[in-house]
């Protein structure tokens, strides 16, 4: 089963993002994690075999940015009828 883990960022722009670019594919893999930047909390998208909320947010804290996961739930998603 994959997790699918989201964030709340302060990576701003391109540059920012290639600043963690390196870090991210090695821990995560490449096609693992994914960031919207049009978004207005700069949001982070994990895809993980394994909870590692701790380990990614801590990994962006590293390179001077804020991490903070933010809960949601799928149930938001199927509109009740």
């Amino acid at each position: 089963m994959m997790n699918i883990i989201i964030f709340k960022t302060s990576v701003q722009d391109y540059e920012d993002l290639v600043c963690v670019e390196p870090a991210l594919n090695s821990f995560l893999g490449e096609r693992n994690w994914s960031f919207d930047l049009e978004d207005e909390d700069k949001i982070l998208r994990v895809v993980s075999p394994e909870l590692c909320t701790v380990a990614v947010e801590q990994l962006l804290i590293e390179y001077g940015f804020l991490c903070i996961e933010l809960p949601y739930s799928l149930d938001e998603f199927n509109p009740k009828i």
